[in-house]
């Protein structure tokens, strides 16, 4: 027998491996706990995590706009001014360092969860072809089934990864390089600033439609309050996950009445 090796560390396997472009494997995407016909969708951890990073987006927000919209402009110079700065560049190192705090709280769901949302397939396809009638019409047999993360979700949190290097290397320039860098770099950074608020702003408002007010979702805000999601929610708007999760257990039942057996 042909021993299998490991993948050289400079292949492209390799580097596939370690940007998780590979699909999630049921091994990694289905272990959460199930009880009283409830699924938990996010550890403590995860949900710690969630809103810290809400609420450091809004201060970012909220000063931010001081900036655009002309009632706010009091809150822009002199001391107000001042005050309003020290809020924005506190939010942003809290919204920076958002990565470090779900390492720290959950080292194994930041993990699976990056697996999750970089894995992407023809169910991904199928999804954008049915999310029109899924969505308004509720046309939910269209849709084919999805994991832990559909694929919105799946594109709202890769949104959220990228805004932080752009947040974070454009912040930064107008925070310290307004003495060294060049104007244009400068113009550029605050475009790109921008640009990055607006996409963030019009994914979060989308994001927050669908799982706090859309009918259909009614139940998925439960996932970030209390971690827990009816299993029914699951099933019919996470098909393949939860089927992911009745095989685990199914297995370990098996596996456990198999052990008892030999014993």
């Amino acid at each position: 027998m042909t021993e299998q090796r490991a993948p050289s560390p400079r292949s492209v396997r390799w580097f596939l491996d370690r940007l998780c472009l590979e699909p999630a494997t049921e091994a990694t995407a289905a272990k959460r706990p199930r009880a009283r016909d409830q699924i938990m969708v996010f550890s403590p951890g995860e949900r710690v995590v969630h809103w810290v990073h809400t609420s450091a987006f809004f201060v970012l927000l909220l000063t931010g706009l001081v900036l655009v919209v002309p009632v706010l402009s009091p809150y822009a110079a002199g001391e107000a001014g001042a005050l309003t700065r020290l809020i924005h560049r506190v939010g942003a190192i809290v919204f920076g360092l958002v990565p470090l705090i779900y390492a720290v709280l959950d080292p194994e769901g930041i993990g699976l969860t990056a697996r999750e949302i970089f894995s992407w397939s023809r169910r991904d396809i199928g999804w954008a072809r049915a999310a029109v009638a899924y969505y308004f019409l509720g046309r939910e047999d269209l849709m084919p089934p999805q994991g832990r993360f559909n694929t919105g979700q799946k594109l709202f949190y890769c949104l959220v990864v990228a805004s932080l290097p752009l947040f974070g290397v454009t912040g930064l320039a107008m925070w310290f390089g307004k003495q060294y860098l060049p104007a244009t770099v400068l113009q550029a950074s605050v475009i790109l600033h921008d640009w990055t608020t607006i996409a963030m702003t019009a994914m979060f408002m989308v994001h927050f439609v669908l799982s706090v007010m859309h009918p259909l979702m009614r139940g998925a805000i439960d996932g970030v309050l209390s971690g827990w999601v009816s299993e029914d929610y699951i099933r019919r708007h996470h098909a393949r996950w939860y089927e992911e999760l009745i095989r685990e257990e199914t297995g370990e039942a098996t596996a456990s009445s198999a052990a008892s057996s030999a014993e």
